[in-house]
């Protein structure tokens, strides 16, 4: 078939909008209720989102978020964890709750003649949670497990050590996961019920919950029904984030570990999203893509396939509310490490340089972030979640359609721009050898 036709295709399908009718309304109580209309199947999923998470936890606090939503649909005044459960797979539904550094959610997807049903249950966990003490219990012991678990994780390893290393012990997003141990192994009920009174409430101010409806549910009942369940939600004064100000310097760090394998890890201290440096962000989004991004990135196909340096290698560049880190890193044979590095660099000069990264690999770079939006917001719930992500984080939900929008129009030379200026700043360097018997 011919290539210019399938990507005309590919082209026009990209330039369709994904949603078909998306209204936004602040509610009388402050909540802030996001409609997507998708008649095409009938299934609706409610997300809700809500400013809780690492960041407004000072150290003593570190984990309360993760262990809150672990526990809260767990039980509540009118359900048991076994009603609720049983409840939504007699709808043939799924329920979650999750907490990140940013903020939390819970979430419904069912049939959409179910909508009210799930609202219902929905709204009966968000408001009367009862943290049995039992549930406490069994989480702390899943949680804990699961960080004590990374140690056995060699990514998990140097993603903490330079973390760690970048942002400091006073910053979220450089406390080490090992150091929660101790708190969360302290949070009683009473700390559940704390943190939920101080989060589980509308700040009308700070626009703290967000409630995105997707499906095939008309904007009116939707409504209606979100109002019937959540208009009496309390008001609360949200807490404000705590972190201490980043101030990184070049940094190299070596440690033995139990593995085998050597790993390399770098990071650099990169732009958080912001309306005021969208240039620096999108830009810096391009190149991670080009870098990064599987078998087709540039990391990929040099290190690994060229000099055949690695087994693994990747980048990565969360889109975050506070200071963001772009990492490059590879697990290898730890004799390489030191051919590793010299690949590396040069790899970054040559992007600082122009030397790659051409007019033609940045517009293969945009093809490919664009197609992967597409599956991305295959579903309701993909497709709830990614509104309400981009309004939680002070964007707008309507950002969603713009923001492919506004990589397009980032230049070759912005692209060059922000290479030199991420690039040359201070980074940590991680590497991790195996300890000698």
């Amino acid at each position: 078939m011919n290539k210019k036709f399938i990507f005309c295709v590919v082209w026009s399908i990209m330039n369709i909008s994904i949603f078909s009718e998306v209204k936004k309304e602040i509610l009388s109580n402050g909540i802030t209720f996001i409609h997507n209309h998708n008649p095409n199947q009938p299934i609706v999923s409610v997300v809700i989102f809500l400013k809780m998470g690492e960041i407004y936890e000072s150290k003593k606090c570190k984990g309360i978020s993760d262990l809150l939503q672990s526990v809260i649909v767990k039980g509540t005044k009118n359900r048991t964890a076994e009603q609720i459960a049983e409840e939504i797979e007699s709808l043939g539904g799924t329920i979650s709750a999750d907490a990140s550094e940013d903020y939390s959610t819970l979430s419904v997807a069912v049939g959409s003649q179910y909508f009210d049903k799930a609202v219902d249950i929905l709204s009966d966990i968000f408001k009367n949670p009862t943290f049995p003490k039992n549930e406490i219990e069994k989480e702390k012991i899943n949680i804990i497990a699961s960080i004590i678990s990374r140690k056995d994780k060699i990514f998990d390893v140097a993603i903490d050590e330079l973390l760690y290393n970048l942002y400091g012990k006073n910053h979220p997003y450089g406390r080490k996961p090992i150091d929660s141990v101790k708190t969360i192994k302290k949070f009683s009920q009473k700390d559940l019920f704390t943190w939920w009174q101080k989060f589980y409430g509308v700040d009308k101010n700070k626009k703290n919950v967000v409630i995105v409806v997707s499906g095939d549910v008309n904007y009116d009942f939707a409504k209606e029904i979100i109002l019937k369940y959540f208009s009496d939600i309390p008001e609360i004064e949200l807490s404000d984030i705590v972190y201490s100000e980043v101030k990184p310097k070049d940094k190299y760090v070596k440690k033995k570990v139990h593995f085998k394998q050597g790993y390399l890890m770098y990071g650099f201290i990169s732009p958080k999203i912001n309306k005021d440096n969208l240039s620096d962000y999108l830009s810096l989004k391009l190149i991670n893509a080009y870098l990064g991004g599987g078998m087709s990135g540039k990391l990929f196909e040099y290190l690994r396939e060229e000099h055949s340096l690695c087994y693994e290698t990747n980048s990565f560049y969360p889109t975050q509310i506070l200071d963001s880190h772009c990492v490059i890193y590879l697990g290898l044979d730890y004799n390489r490490i030191d051919i590793a590095k010299k690949e590396i660099e040069k790899i970054i000069n040559q992007i600082i340089n122009g030397e790659i990264l051409n007019e033609d690999d940045l517009k293969e770079v945009k093809r490919k972030i664009k197609g992967r939006y597409l599956i991305d917001h295959q579903t309701n719930l993909q497709q709830a979640w990614y509104l309400g992500f981009w309004e939680i984080i002070g964007m707008g939900y309507d950002y969603d359609q713009q923001y492919i929008k506004d990589l397009d129009k980032i230049s070759i030379s912005e692209v060059r721009r922000v290479a030199k200026k991420i690039f040359s700043s201070p980074k940590i360097v991680i590497e991790l050898v195996p300890k000698r018997k």
